[in-house]
């Protein structure tokens, strides 16, 4: 019989992440990131090798935290981030003349995402400086390639979210917004920088991310909902640079420019977007159901798919004809492939030990909700499973409300599994994957259509399996599934365990405790003060009086977003 997931399993795992190909798409870069046991910290280190290589060409040497290579447009060096002390700094390792690599910055806070300029003679990135959420601000920099002093190019009280460089080198274009009340506002805005620091506003109006410039020069595509609520899908855009307004590409397709598939394998980043070398096409992830797969879409609005599969898609790359991305699915928590003539090879082998231990297999099922919505989840059954047996059995779910459960390893879902656990987790409405309405449709309603999806599947996974206890049912999950968690067990006792991690109870209380308050008016209801009494009646903490359920309450206390005073609260 072979050995179950274990807790400490997690220290064992090699995540790989944040592919790049050189230019000529002949050699990839790559980070490799694990936990490390001993000193209780993430590491990762750079991997660059030739593509069809059977091991790591060079690795980089560092000790703490080498992340984030991009090429230089000659294909000669990489650029990188790696931690020095207590902070992040550029780094740039010359391939072709060998040597240890050469340290850019030395930014008291800290340094992300470096670009180098198309013509080679720069390296863009984010600098982190004293500020307002967590007492810093980002802002881009800009350095010679060779080294020398670094030029700030934005500055005050706002973020720079995202920036790509134009094919000429002598300018850029960022995210963020930097007009009078930013903090009030939702919107975020495209700007032109140039290499003075002078700022022009380019567009508005939207929530947007991932700006990349076209390599002919003559527009910038972005990702942004059709709107500034919550809840409406994320798709692509371009606008021209010789003006006009932005024009929508994915108007017809029902699905989140995104990866919104979650796991506990990887933090997540940034949606990447790429054009095609000939400016025809441009790349992006897209959130099916229970998947994130790889598609492309013409200037006119033809989407087609690239790269799909029952697994989660999470980053990607494109060079000369070469397509290399990373997946998960059920049973591996993340390799490197690559693609070309619409021929797949895996590249990577990163947890061979896993092929000797046992991986449940997730068994889906489909459900019908009381309105007649399709509902879809996910068993999880321990090994020599045995259908004449009862077995205890866990509910989980997932935050967001807007992510969703799907194809793809999941550490904790797989230790409950190995412990003799059946293992139950579906998408109740608000998860992503299914279409706008039904990504929309717990907005202002939270604990209503949701709970009613959850409890309503779980009594319809029981009646046909047959084999889950009905005695011994326990319900958990993070953040938003936290929420949920503590809602469920103040309106039923059916549930012999629970545990609410990271989790809301009161949402009086919450309304403006967290750090993206604007989001919550939107999920909620508006400002001064939305509905009160509607606000307690979906409070799970009014209801705490009705809790018969062990209750286990986990929190973070540098939480911003699910503030460690709410478990508190829950506690009394």
């Amino acid at each position: 019989m072979a050995a179950p997931i274990t807790p400490e399993d997690l220290y064992r795992f090699r995540w790989v992440d944040h592919v790049r190909l050189s230019p000529d798409g002949e050699r990839v870069a790559y980070q490799v990131a694990w936990a490390d046991g001993g000193s209780r910290q993430n590491r990762s280190r750079v991997v660059i090798r030739r593509l069809l290589d059977p091991e790591p060409v060079e690795p980089t040497p560092g000790v703490l935290r080498d992340h984030s290579p991009e090429w230089s447009p000659d294909g000669r060096k990489v650029a990188f981030i790696s931690r020095v002390g207590a902070a992040d700094q550029l780094f740039v390792l010359d391939l072709a003349a060998g040597g240890p690599p050469q340290q850019l910055t030395t930014v008291a806070e800290g340094v992300m995402m470096p670009r180098w300029s198309p013509d080679g003679s720069r390296i863009a990135f984010i600098g982190t400086l004293v500020s307002y959420v967590d007492g810093r601000y980002h802002h881009l920099f800009v350095v010679a390639s060779k080294g020398g002093e670094l030029k700030q190019l934005t500055s005050g009280a706002w973020d720079v979210t995202y920036f790509d460089w134009s094919p000429e080198s002598n300018r850029m274009v960022v995210s963020g917004n930097a007009e009078p009340g930013a903090d009030l506002q939702r919107e975020l805005n495209l700007y032109l920088v140039d290499l003075e620091g002078n700022r022009h506003l380019f567009g508005g109006g939207f929530y947007l991310s991932s700006p990349v410039w076209s390599p002919k020069g003559d527009m910038i595509a972005f990702v942004a909902p059709n709107g500034l609520d919550v809840g409406l899908l994320e798709r692509l855009w371009i606008v021209p640079l010789s003006g006009g307004g932005p024009r929508c590409l994915t108007t017809e397709f029902d699905q989140a420019v995104n990866d919104s598939v979650i796991n506990d394998m990887r933090a997540g980043h940034g949606t990447r977007v790429c054009w095609s070398a000939e400016g025809d096409r441009i790349y992006f992830p897209a959130a099916g159901s229970g998947i994130t797969s790889l598609n492309s879409v013409d200037l006119e609005g033809n989407v087609r798919e690239e790269v799909t599969g029952q697994r989660r898609i999470y980053d990607f790359d494109l060079a000369s004809g070469v397509l290399a991305f990373c997946a998960s699915d059920a049973s591996n928590p993340g390799e490197l492939f690559m693609q070309t003539n619409g021929a797949e090879a895996r590249v990577t082998d990163m947890n061979p030990w896993l092929h000797d231990r046992y991986v449940a297999e997730p068994q889906r099922e489909y459900f019908t909700a009381p309105d007649g919505w399709r509902l879809e989840g996910w068993l999880l059954k321990p090994q020599d499973h045995d259908p004449d047996r009862l077995y205890p059995t866990v509910m989980e779910i997932h935050g967001g409300p807007h992510a969703q459960y799907g194809w793809t390893f999941f550490h904790e879902l797989q230790v409950l599994a190995g412990m003799g656990y059946v293992v139950f987790y579906m998408n109740p409405r608000g998860s992503d994957g299914y279409g706008e309405r039904f990504r929309r449709d717990v907005v202002r309603d939270w604990a209503g259509k949701d709970y009613i999806d959850l409890m309503s599947s779980l009594d319809q996974v029981i009646e046909r399996t047959g084999y889950i206890d009905t005695n011994r049912l326990g319900v958990g999950g993070g953040s938003y599934g936290g929420f949920m968690t503590n809602w469920i067990i103040g309106q039923t006792n059916r549930f012999s365990a629970a545990v609410a991690m990271r989790s809301i109870s009161n949402l009086v209380s919450e309304y403006s405790q967290h750090d993206i308050v604007l989001w919550g008016v939107l999920q909620l209801g508006p400002p001064p003060w939305p509905d009160l009494d509607e606000l307690w009646r979906r409070s799970p903490i009014r209801y705490v009086q009705n809790i018969k359920t062990p209750l286990l309450l986990t929190a973070g206390e540098m939480d911003l977003r699910c503030a460690m005073s709410q478990s508190e609260e829950m506690f009394g």
